[in-house]
């Protein structure tokens, strides 16, 4: 059991909002959607086996936390959620107060055991002094990620970077996209990064006597282009990726942006 490679980036939230507790569900059901391992299951039958579970008795306790969790037969591995709702929703919480932290777990449905161990590991973090108020302040969903990691004990897992870095590439066509693609970076705590002007090959073979007339800048089209490195985390590369396509759509299909990651050999200084 590994709490680091059951919570996922992409189905963590620090604005999370609901208007009841079955809003708050199905909104959970479509975070764990998010993440790579549900593609073939649908965001209903996640959502029926949260609500299932909910139906024998509330998960809904104390101090603002709530821990929704079920099995699902189709899946391998489990998955954690955590969401951050600042406003609260009731929940059927033991207290009667509106609950504020969703840890939430979804795990095989012939994995009993190991699900128990998550599901004491995760209390036993939230259990700790200064756990709830660390998490409520949680500035990015990465933040967020490290705040609950940095609690645990040896026996649950451990946050490493080591030999897990990547380098992230994105080449950036149209400038006007840059402020969408740095919100996303603070959304997803990337700090750091740097920015490289850069030409598209076809502007220079424009210039070349033999290729001139072929290709064109004279119209609105922009030759030049950002390139923007950052040093990720290998399991953050889906979460980033799809940060960008839920505003971009697919970047299979949109032309003003390209993303590359590339493993990192040797790094220093960086």
């Amino acid at each position: 059991m590994n709490l680091a490679e059951a919570i996922k980036l992409e189905s963590c939230s620090i604005d999370f909002q609901a208007i009841d507790k079955k809003d708050a569900l199905r909104k959970i059901a479509a975070l764990f959607k998010r993440v790579h391992g549900f593609e073939d299951i649908e965001e209903n039958s996640i959502f029926r086996g949260l609500k299932e579970r909910e139906d024998l008795g509330s998960t809904g306790f104390a101090h603002g936390i709530a821990m929704p969790h079920c099995q699902l037969a189709s899946l391998k591995k489990f998955y954690i959620s955590i969401a951050i709702c600042r406003k609260g929703v009731m929940f059927d919480s033991i207290d009667g107060k509106k609950t504020r932290i969703f840890v939430s777990i979804i795990g095989p449905q012939d994995c009993r055991n190991e699900h128990l161990q998550y599901l004491a590991a995760c209390s036993h973090v939230l259990k700790q002094t200064g756990v709830i108020g660390d998490l409520l302040q949680a500035n990015s969903r990465i933040n967020l990620f490290e705040e609950f990691l940095k609690h645990t004990d040896n026996g649950y897992g451990k946050l490493s970077s080591k030999g897990l870095d990547k380098l992230l590439l994105l080449v950036v066509q149209d400038e006007s996209i840059l402020q969408d693609i740095t919100e996303v970076f603070v959304e997803y705590g990337i700090q750091q990064s740097i920015i490289l002007n850069g030409s598209q090959m076809e502007n220079l073979i424009s210039k070349v006597p033999l290729f001139m007339g072929f290709f064109n800048f004279t119209g609105d089209k922009n030759p030049s282009t950002k390139i923007v490195m950052a040093k990720i985390m290998k399991d953050h590369i889906n979460a980033i990726l799809r940060g960008l396509e839920d505003i971009f759509g697919d970047l299979d299909s949109f032309s003003g942006l390209k993303l590359l990651v590339l493993d990192i050999f040797f790094a220093k200084g960086f």
